[in-house]
Order: structure tokens, then C-alpha cells, then sequence
């Protein structure tokens, strides 16, 4: 079964994003990778302005608050995921016109594009669901974050 919560460390969860603009919580959320070792600060960088370029296309705020910024990345290890919150919300140009104040970055390994969308598809059902984003607004925690993962996965 495809698990959310076995790509998502607690040490990659933000419970309340510093940055008030799109492009700084997604460099934000790119550093907690860099902090762990799974990407590097020439990765970063180019990762950080791909995703930037994604977002003038075409937002990754799905609406409800929601986003899920991602991206395929070449050299990278294993499919890894950041979660980051802002409670006030961020302007984010979703399709809703709505800030968003729940941010999931999913980087996935090159060769793993089917995977990849899978898991995209899985997260963005589970936060469909109103009763689901606000378990994870009233968390208090990384652990938390991940119970209420798992809890939800299960169902």
C-alpha cells in the first residue's frame, strides 16, 4: 500500500511557515531538505526556480486552502516530502482565489513519474476532505502531523 507518511520525516515539517510570499515558503520548505541532506544547495536553487517558473504556468493551489507544489528531480534519491503550514495563509494564486494555509512539496526520484503521480493523486483525495485539512490546522505537532497521516491513510 502506498504510504504518505513513509516519505514525509518529521524533521520536514514546518508547523507554522515564517514566509508570507509563495516563492519564500517554497525556498522554505526547500531548505528543511537541504537541512537533512537530501538535497544539496546547487539542487535547491535550481529546484527553487523550477518550481517558480511551474507556478507562473499554472498554480499548484488546488483550492481550500491546499497546495501541492512537486516536482521530478533528477539525481535525486528517494521521493521525499515537506509539509508546511500557515495559519494566516498565503496569497498563492489558487484556482479558488483563496490563500493557502496547508503546503505539501513532493520531490520525486527520475524514473518514478507513474509513482510520483500516485502518490500526488492519494494526497490531494485525503485533502478533498474538510475534516482532514482541519485535523491538520489544529496539530500541534510533527508527530501529530504524521498520526494524523497515518490515521487517515488507513481509512
Amino acid at each position: 500500500m502506498l504510504r504518505i507518511t513513509e516519505f514525509l520525516q518529521p524533521s520536514c515539517i514546518k508547523m507554522e511557515l515564517e514566509s508570507n510570499k509563495k516563492k519564500d515558503v517554497l525556498l522554505e520548505l526547500l531548505t528543511l531538505f537541504q537541512h537533512e541532506g537530501l538535497i544539496d544547495e546547487a539542487q535547491k536553487d535550481h529546484i527553487w526556480k523550477d518550481l517558480l517558473e511551474r507556478e507562473k504556468v499554472s498554480s499548484t493551489g488546488i483550492g481550500s486552502g491546499v497546495a501541492i507544489p512537486h516536482k521530478i528531480v533528477p539525481g535525486l534519491q528517494t521521493t521525499v516530502i515537506a509539509f508546511g503550514r500557515k495559519k494566516k495563509g498565503v496569497p498563492f494564486d489558487s484556482i479558488d482565489g483563496q490563500p493557502v494555509t496547508l503546503l505539501f512539496l513532493i520531490l520525486g526520484k527520475e524514473g518514478s513519474e507513474a509513482f510520483h503521480l500516485r502518490l500526488l493523486s492519494k494526497l490531494a483525495r485525503l485533502l478533498q476532505q474538510e475534516a482532514f485539512r482541519e485535523e491538520l490546522i489544529r496539530s500541534e505537532s510533527p508527530d501529530q502531523i504524521l498520526s494524523i497521516l497515518h490515521r487517515w491513510e488507513e481509512e
